[in-house]
């Protein structure tokens, strides 16, 4: 049976992605390099930090190769939208704690369903600190129960909240490219979102 060396990791930690009205409203990751792999893929993350209705307008995300040394030689390669439309919130009422799977809330009526709906955990005090939290189960009217422990603690006296309309997108690196990159653009004047970017990839097959 083949044995495959495989590899992941992050090429950009959660950043925020402003509305228009800001100036800002675009970012991108770091590059990649893809001159050994046979398999590469990144898994783009964009979450609602706010109630704001983005409608239709949404976060569109390119894909990008870098085909010579100069910073004019990026090129697109292809492109998918994420966001949009409107977030629902719950906010937490006391400190959820890293290392316990508890997201503390004051109530359990929006994703009490038994879907398994995977949300941002947002950390206003600490973007960097947000995670993505599923859903495994509910004490009514008192906390969630995330399928994970959380990673890092987080505290309702800072705004701590849970939002869905979380996209997850898969954007396979091909073959021939050797240097990419993920850009994000927000197009809507109110929305706020938060975006990161991990990456698997497979080394080499022996």
């Amino acid at each position: 049976m083949a044995a495959y060396t495989k590899n992941e990791g992050q090429i950009s930690d959660w950043q925020a992605l402003a509305d228009t009205v800001s100036d800002a409203p675009s970012g991108e990751s770091a590059e990649i390099s893809n001159t050994t792999e046979l398999v590469m893929a990144v898994v783009v993350t964009v979450g609602h930090v706010d109630t704001n209705d983005a409608a239709s307008n949404y976060v569109t995300l390119h894909l990008e190769a870098k085909l010579g040394a100069a910073l004019e030689d990026w090129k697109k390669i292809s492109s998918t939208q994420a966001g949009g439309g409107q977030a629902t919130t719950e906010a937490l009422n006391a400190e959820s704690a890293s290392g316990q799977a508890e997201i503390q809330v004051a109530a359990t009526t929006d994703w009490d369903t038994g879907l398994g709906e995977r949300l941002l955990l947002y950390n206003v005090g600490a973007p960097t600190d947000s995670e993505v939290v599923e859903i495994d189960f509910w004490d009514d009217a008192d906390h969630y129960t995330a399928m994970d422990n959380l990673t890092n603690t987080h505290d309702a006296g800072d705004g701590d909240a849970l939002y869905d309309r979380l996209d997850e997108i898969t954007i396979q690196i091909p073959a021939w490219v050797k240097t990419a990159r993920i850009t994000a653009h927000n197009s809507d004047d109110d929305a706020n979102y938060l975006w990161r970017v991990d990456f698997g990839e497979v080394q080499s097959i022996a």
